[in-house]
């Protein structure tokens, strides 16, 4: 009786505890909502709309940053102990809001609901991070009726396989075409020996935006690191009477992003800012931010330093910490033996054995399904090179999806790579976006600029300049191909049809999608056992049995991945899915194609047209990209990423009794070419009862200005034009 009463009491206990959070997280959302909506914000109270924009989906009317960040060091007890730390703490909030105009259907359904974090907490040994959040949501009639949003109505939503991401999802009634949205994102954040996370100001959007403001005001005894790229405009800083750093931006009149070929992270003004507290004992530090301060667009060489400093331990000659073979595979330790007896009696180059090297730990990431952290591989990478005795250089570089090299602010931004001479060198990257052979440059990299690793006295000797930048080599369209090869088939009005896809380069990103963790893993395997190796992965019965039954559910998820291509493909299911099988995932540098076969009916491509047979032969082509009315238009260049090529090949066995109609066979040609790229079409039927069909599309440049725009306009128009193509055939 005595412990039913006790759980009774807990279970009170906490059930008036989690009231009383609730009723405080609303007196503490209800304030925030107060103060937000009372600012004197005069691009928020704009009612009218320039009339270029009357055409536009949606126009934000307004954005404003607001960052605030103190700090505060003291004196504290660790948890568990009696022993004094040392309490590097920062204490700051950040207010997103924005005032967005819905202008028609697509941006009512768009705007419809909105996403936002929950509260957080994470702890370390000696520091935590606790993040509050508030939300608040304005609907503004065009009567000029204001309506507030009970943001309390949220939905919590679980993402992830153990649900780990938590998020809430607020809908927004009575939202209407018309309306202006004021919304509101705001976190207070409360950090102890953690350094706030770094922000990044993106100051262009899907959207047209008529007023972007950021204002700052951050502790001089912290260290602010910011960058300004790509044309946006620098801060005006002045000193508040307490001798904060007070930054302002502001930037009006902002065309929307275009929505094809714009990489937004090399094109769109963005600013990043870093802040960092010296004082801090747990979270890393990097020596250029070791001096309390504004440091405003600081010299990349600052920032590069950081990188060497924090990398040099493991890039240097020499460092060798284990061989991942030895610790993972069974008879590891023949693997590095092998290797280098094989260079020493020149039966393989250094460049062949790294392939190897880079295989074989690509091999063990997956096999042992390990979180591939791009870090952690650049340096397994380089302990195995070094214990294979593997010449090679290491160095750095940044993806696209950051700022370049010559303009680094974060040194976690980088990517080590090694660098292994040959006929031509090679350089070795973490497989970033998905299955590489060692062969393929990711398509993020090609372009950009690297610094080879030089001794700490080299750089201090001699310090970096611009030509000491090394640009990686860019790929050409016959490096990135995709390779369709269709054999079809007319049952009647089926299409019984078999296709090949061959992807090279970055077109292999097509191929992802039906790979299965077995395709992967024995597609390594085979390709590994070589040089008189046999390769296995390490694991007990269990992992064993464990990896087997994944193995067999990746085989039904696969039909499934199939099925889905196929409609990607076509536009439209297949009546009847035969088989599919991955023949080569792309991982062998001698010949680095991804391959896979599929077979499968269609019995909505062929139609009767009285005795006579109707074939949609555009649709035997992959889906294309469609040009619309707003994109006409554009001043932007063309972010191509890479240039590339798209053969289909088809091959069309008629039906008997059938004849292909001369004139409408003729009419499948086409010819668009241009400086920006091509479409060709060449049919023909070499016998009474075959018809062939060539198709190519080809990108010439992985960035073009925006005046050639209208010439790749050309090129797909012809290729849209011609996807609605049909082919007849003449009872006879």
């Amino acid at each position: 009786m005595k412990k039913v009463i006790l759980t009774t009491v807990a279970l009170i206990s906490a059930l008036l505890s989690y009231a009383d959070s609730k009723e405080d997280y609303r007196r503490f959302t209800d304030t925030i909502r107060a103060e937000v909506y009372a600012m004197e914000l005069p691009a928020f109270n704009v009612k009218e709309i320039p009339d270029k924009y009357r055409n536009e989906s949606a126009v934000i009317k307004a954005i404003y940053e607001d960052v605030d960040a103190k700090k505060k060091t003291g004196f504290g007890r660790m948890s568990g102990t009696l022993r004094f730390s040392r309490k590097a703490q920062v204490q700051g909030s950040h207010l997103t809001r924005m005032l967005i105009h819905v202008n028609d259907k697509a941006a009512l359904e768009k705007y419809s609901e909105f996403d936002f974090s929950t509260d957080k907490k994470t702890r370390n040994w000696d520091g935590y991070a606790k993040n509050r959040r508030a939300m608040g949501v304005r609907l503004i009639k065009p009567d000029g009726r204001t309506i507030d949003i009970d943001t309390s109505e949220f939905i919590e939503v679980e993402e992830g396989k153990k649900g780990e991401k938590k998020s809430r999802k607020l809908a927004i009634p009575g939202l209407e075409t018309g309306d202006d949205i004021d919304v509101f994102f705001y976190t207070e954040s409360k950090l102890q020996n953690v350094h706030p996370d770094p922000m990044v100001f993106t100051l262009r959007d899907e959207a047209p935006i008529m007023n972007y403001r950021i204002h700052c005001v951050v502790d001089d005894n912290l260290t602010t690191q910011y960058r300004t790229l790509n044309g946006a405009p620098d801060f005006t800083v002045s000193r508040d009477e307490d001798k904060n750093y007070v930054l302002d931006l502001e930037m009006t009149d902002i065309p929307k992003e275009p929505r094809l070929w714009y990489n937004s992270d090399q094109q769109s003004p963005m600013v990043k800012i870093h802040i960092f507290n010296r004082r801090n004992s747990d979270d890393f530090t990097p020596r250029s931010a070791r001096k309390d301060g504004l440091h405003a667009n600081p010299d990349a060489t600052l920032i590069q330093e950081d990188v060497w400093d924090a990398r040099s331990w493991w890039m240097q000659p020499g460092s060798v910490s284990g061989s991942m073979p030895q610790e993972y595979i069974r008879d590891g330790k023949k693997i590095g033996k092998t290797l280098q007896k094989l260079m020493k009696d020149g039966k393989i180059t250094a460049q062949q054995a790294a392939d190897y090297t880079y295989n074989i730990l690509c091999y063990i990431y997956i096999a042992k399904r390990g979180a591939l952290n791009n870090l952690s591989f650049s340096k397994q990478f380089n302990y195995d090179l070094c214990s294979f005795k593997i010449p090679q250089d290491p160095g750095i570089s940044t993806r696209d999806s950051y700022e370049p090299l010559d303009q680094l602010i974060n040194l976690n931004h980088t990517l080590v790579f090694a660098r292994v001479s040959g006929d031509q060198p090679r350089y070795y990257f973490p497989p970033v976006g998905g299955i590489l052979a060692p062969s393929d440059l990711p398509p993020s990299l090609q372009g950009r600029k690297v610094l080879m690793w030089r001794k700490y006295k080299e750089r201090k000797k001699k310090p970096t300049t611009d030509a000491d930048y090394i640009t990686l080599p860019m790929t050409s369209a016959a490096d990135n191909r995709n390779v369709t090869s269709v054999e079809a088939t007319i049952d009647g009005t089926s299409l019984s049809i078999r296709r090949e896809e061959a992807y090279t380069g970055a077109t292999k990103s097509g191929g992802f999608r039906v790979l299965s963790e077995e395709d992967i893993n024995e597609g390594y395997k085979a390709w590994l056992n070589r040089y008189g190796l046999t390769v296995d992965i390490k694991e007990n019965k269990k992992e064993a049995a464990d990896r087997q039954e994944r193995y067999a559910d990746g085989r039904n998820e696969q039909k499934n991945d199939f099925k889905e291509e196929i409609k990607a493909y076509h536009g439209t299911d297949a009546s009847e899915f035969s088989s599919g099988s991955v023949t080569s995932i792309g991982i062998d540098p001698s010949d680095p194609e991804l391959r896979y076969n599929i077979s499968y009916t269609m019995d909505n491509l062929v139609k009767r047209a009285g005795k006579n047979l109707i074939l949609s032969a555009g649709k035997l082509m992959s889906g294309q990209i469609e040009a619309l009315p707003s994109d006409r238009g554009r001043t932007d260049d063309v972010y191509l990423r890479t240039p590339r090529e798209y053969v289909t090949r088809i091959s069309l066995k008629l039906p008997a009794g059938y004849s292909v109609n001369a004139r409408s066979l003729a009419a499948l040609d086409t010819s668009v070419s241009n400086e920006t790229g091509s479409f060709t079409v060449s049919a023909s039927a070499p016998s009474a009862d075959l018809v062939n069909i060539e198709i190519t599309k080809r990108y010439n440049a992985h960035l073009l200005s925006a005046s050639d725009w209208s010439d790749l306009l050309k090129v797909l128009d012809a290729a849209n034009t011609w996807q609605g193509s049909t082919l007849i055939l003449d009872k006879k």
